[in-house]
């Protein structure tokens, strides 16, 4: 199956093809790599290195930053809002944290307002335009809104009457679009709502659509099943995320059971993550960088304990392996699982979407330099303790850790396929896209989501 998209995409001409690691992104992910033990000083140089990609790709006034990368069915202007919203929290975790809003000469507050101000104000050339049913933009929506109240002190509270409505009106406008595919969809327009609400600004605060998503989905250890696909990764990188902030943003919503649903996916999580590599399976793989979110997100709720050091070493265990993999370019991340892989990224992928992979950063650059999840001793990741097998029949999933091969493995019950290989990008592919100026790649949904089992050592799509 090819996915397709009906016609000519918006600025296709514009999108900046692919550049590959250069000397700059090999020394970055050296220095990264060699400063074992001080994971502060290495992750905040990791900052620095996205930090300096933003400023690089941003357009003037910060709007959108356009990444260099394969091209999106959501068109060159909606990319360039991703590439700005996926971003900024990672920006805005920073000041959020009480570091210094210069950071190597940049002026990431300034920055983050002219961006805010801009993509908000219906006369300027760079909004972002009007939500419609089912759009992008009430994607990005949760992040900019997650972004503001991360940099309140900063520029909401410093902002005029006038400024804060202007960003306000945009982003209530998640309440007045329709969303047809009841899925992790449902929960942006509440993670809006939560922000304002929390900055004083009157927004819907009933919360139904999460209330329906977790009556609808909610299967055990925090992870739900998520339409059209099912179970996978998005449980990470997306479904505890928001469960996360709605926590922080709404304390008083459902409390008992979000605290223990992101403790639990942050425990199942931490069985799912090795050195040697994630059992990774499904779709937007690319936001790979982000599976330990949940474990991050346990540690924000428990910040004494045994959390802290796990969710340290659970982020330095994925960021170490995909950096030694070559995932770093050009201030960016690839449009992959390492380097950048065509048969991986689905039609609405473009660049800047990877930067979801940041939101294991965002998470960690919260806390502040003393906080116990810098300073507290690294705990061992459970495949690195002891062998272990975890049964999760309402998943349809079985765990499996070696502590010697340091090898897990997701064996899935209903799946009867030995291995699926991917369907390769054909030249037939390529010469489509050309004509039509339209993204043509293999959706590859039977190697992401058929097979009996799925490897960390041996992830899916290196399977010869």
């Amino acid at each position: 199956m090819v996915e397709l998209g009906t016609s000519a995409v918006e600025g296709y001409g514009d999108f900046i093809p692919i550049r590959p690691p250069g000397a700059e992104d090999r020394r970055i992910a050296n220095r990264f790599l060699s400063q074992a033990g001080d994971d502060l000083a290495r992750f905040t140089r990791l900052f620095g290195y996205f930090v300096a990609g933003f400023y690089r790709h941003a357009i003037p006034g910060f709007a959108r930053v356009h990444y260099p990368g394969m091209p999106s069915i959501r068109g060159h202007r909606i990319t360039g809002l991703e590439g700005f919203a996926r971003t900024a929290p990672l920006l805005a975790a920073w000041l959020h944290s009480g570091r210094p809003g210069v950071f190597e000469g940049r002026d990431l507050i300034e920055s983050l307002a002219q961006g805010l101000l801009r993509g908000t104000d219906p006369a300027s050339p760079d909004y972002w335009g009007d939500m419609a049913d089912d759009d992008q933009r009430m994607v990005e929506a949760a992040d900019i809104a997650r972004t503001v109240w991360l940099s309140r002190n900063q520029l909401w509270d410093r902002w005029s009457r006038a400024e804060r409505e202007r960003v306000a009106t945009w982003l209530l406008q998640v309440n007045g679009s329709q969303i047809r595919v009841r899925n992790n969809w449902l929960l942006f327009p509440d993670v809006v709502n939560a922000a304002l609400n929390a900055l004083g600004w009157p927004a819907p605060d009933g919360y139904e659509n999460y209330l329906e998503f977790k009556r609808l989905h909610y299967r055990e250890r925090g992870w739900f099943f998520d339409i059209p696909e099912g179970i996978d990764f998005y449980n990470c990188w997306g479904i505890t995320y928001d469960l996360f902030w709605l926590r922080q943003l709404a304390p008083a919503l459902d409390s008992r059971f979000l605290n223990d649903a992101i403790r639990q996916s942050g425990d199942l999580t931490a069985h799912l993550i090795s050195p040697e590599g994630i059992p990774i399976m499904g779709r937007s793989v690319c936001y790979r960088t982000a599976v330990p979110v949940p474990v991050l997100a346990a540690a924000h709720l428990t910040p004494t304990g045994n959390w802290p050091g796990l969710a340290r070493r659970a982020l330095a265990a994925v960021w170490d392996y995909f950096v030694r993999r070559g995932v770093l370019t050009d201030g960016t991340l690839t449009m992959g699982y390492f380097g950048n892989d065509p048969r991986l990224i689905d039609g609405y992928t473009g660049p800047g979407s990877s930067h979801w992979g940041l939101r294991s950063l965002v998470l960690a650059m919260m806390f502040d330099d003393a906080a116990p999840f810098w300073n507290a001793e690294a705990e061992s990741l459970p495949v690195e303790r002891r062998d272990y097998k975890l049964r999760l029949p309402r998943l349809g999933w079985m765990v499996t850790g070696g502590q010697k091969s340091k090898d897990i493995v997701i064996t899935i019950a209903g799946n009867h396929r030995r291995r699926v290989r991917l369907e390769p990008v054909t030249l037939k592919m390529l010469r489509e896209e050309q004509a039509r100026e339209t993204p043509r790649r293999p959706k590859n949904h039977a190697a992401k989501y058929l097979a009996r089992s799925y490897s960390a050592k041996c992830p899916f799509m290196v399977m010869l």
